[in-house]
């Protein structure tokens, strides 16, 4: 066989990517991966970890405008935009507002219920064979407040979901103390979502990507794509760094590039890149048991076994993938609104990657048309680690000719 033909050509090495190599290759095709960097180093390396099936709200919902504008223009707030005269991205909220209603959150509920199931069982499959190299946890995770309106709201919010079998359980804010001392007084309760888990991101995919390869799988790391050429309704090249390649089918993976990489096709997506935070640090001496959500400052708390990472913040700011100091520092400060007796330690590591959003919140998964071979994965937001084992099952369906069900038309590439 040609070293540069294959069956089928992955773009993209975050963790989506390394799940869509593994299935495939599982099934036996000959698979190519093709990253411009390194695998997994991209928005699959340093985010939180958190596998969060209970959380099935996309982020355009109602009340979310209002809610955000206090936010919208602040450096230092959860949510930021970067001004800029940019019109890919009023498009991009005028299709987010438009999504932002009762109609959209139903279904949008319906399609996450059922990603976040059949993604955690395929979680739970691999964590059998693989769980302590990356530690893998099911242990809960904790939801931290300290507004008495938003506590109420999501007390609602889980009484509507529990028809969904998302079971919750509830705590005052003096359980919570008795039960993780380096809790403050600020905080007036707190929901315990059971089924749900973490990982360590960055060992998941370097470990996923070792299973891919013993399986016949190809990785091509520092391999940048330049263009994609078409022959009426078929990719027929992929042009690179390290040459020309060409593949039966090709699956475009490359999650805040994906926009771009569409576009070699000639096709307009939606994507917008949400730029995320980590620090993380030694592990204090009155490190959580479990992780941490502290719900109004958009914060996750998530304890390691040598490490303590505080991720957060969505900022759009374009491709941007600077450092604003100011959005670290907020990170820690409302850590300890929650945790005033956290011991933080010697920061390990700083970090910052590009999140794929969508305007609808919900991932792009299909054929890119009229292309016959042309499949695109991404926009999964602030959920890729969690989707993304159902997501590289799904796409290896797809690739073997089968349908995903009524899910195809509401994740289609195309629907925007």
């Amino acid at each position: 066989m040609d070293d540069k033909k294959r069956d089928v050509i992955i773009i993209g090495g975050g963790v989506v990517g390394v799940c869509i190599a593994y299935y495939t290759a599982l099934e036996g095709a000959s698979v190519l991966l093709l990253e411009k960097g390194r695998v997994g180093c991209g928005s699959s390396y340093g985010n939180a970890g958190l596998l969060v099936p209970s959380q099935c709200i996309p982020l355009p919902s109602p009340g979310v405008i209002a809610q955000g504008v206090r936010y919208l223009f602040d450096p230092g707030g959860p949510f930021y935009v970067r001004p800029r005269p940019d019109l890919e991205l009023a498009r991009w909220f005028w299709r987010f507002c438009r999504c932002c209603n009762e109609r959209h959150l139903h279904h949008s509920i319906g399609v996450f219920r059922k990603l976040n199931t059949e993604s955690l069982e395929l979680h739970t499959e691999l964590a059998a064979a693989g769980g302590s190299h990356y530690e893998f946890k099911q242990d809960g995770i904790l939801s931290l407040f300290i507004d008495d309106r938003e506590f109420s709201e999501s007390l609602e919010y889980s009484s509507r979901v529990r028809i969904y079998g998302i079971e919750t359980s509830v705590f005052s804010g003096k359980e919570i103390r008795e039960m993780e001392p380096s809790i403050g007084q600020k905080v007036v309760g707190g929901l315990l979502h059971r089924m749900d888990g973490c990982l360590d991101p960055a060992a998941f995919v370097s470990w996923l990507a070792g299973e891919a390869k013993s399986r016949g799988a190809v990785f091509l790391e520092n391999t940048e794509v330049f263009w994609l050429e078409t022959d009426r309704r078929r990719v027929t090249k992929i042009v690179t760094t390290h040459g020309d390649f060409t593949a039966e089918q090709v699956v475009l993976a490359g999650g805040a590039w994906n926009a771009q990489l569409a576009g070699y096709l000639g096709t307009r997506i939606p994507i917008q890149a949400a730029k995320g935070y980590s620090l993380t640090f030694h592990p204090p001496k009155n490190a959580p048991k479990v992780p941490f959500l502290l719900e109004e400052a958009r914060v996750a708390v998530t304890p390691y076994a040598e490490s303590l990472r505080l991720a957060g913040t969505l900022e759009l700011a374009g491709m941007d993938l600077g450092i604003n100091r100011r959005r670290l520092e907020t990170i820690q400060s409302r850590t300890f609104q929650y945790m005033p007796r956290l011991e933080i330690g010697e920061i390990k590591e700083i970090w910052r990657g590009l999140r794929p959003c969508t305007p609808d919140g919900l991932p792009i998964l299909g054929r890119i048309r009229p292309y016959e071979n042309a499949l695109m994965a991404g926009g999964h937001g602030t959920k890729g680690m969690l989707l993304g084992p159902i997501t590289g099952k799904y796409i290896c369906r797809m690739l073997g000719g089968e349908s995903i069900g009524m899910l195809e038309r509401s994740l289609k590439p195309n629907r925007f």
